[in-house]
């Protein structure tokens, strides 16, 4: 069985050994528009983690009732 190429897609990286450099290789990748929207993505994410919002859309309840 040939030995798979560490830069086939379709493979996951052992550990963190060459995560970086395999993470950097998928951003290079990427259009102009495509980092837009990632960047955007990350933004909300970021926005509803800093709500406390749960997952299904629930409120966190309110600590002062």
């Amino acid at each position: 069985m040939p030995e798979a190429d560490p830069r086939d897609e379709r493979m996951w990286e052992r550990g963190w050994d060459g995560h970086e450099i395999a993470q950097r290789r998928r951003m290079a990748r990427l259009s102009l528009a495509e980092k837009l929207e990632w960047l955007e993505s990350a933004q909300q994410l970021v926005f509803h983690l800093k709500r406390g919002t749960k997952a299904g859309g629930a409120e966190p309840p309110d600590p002062q009732r």
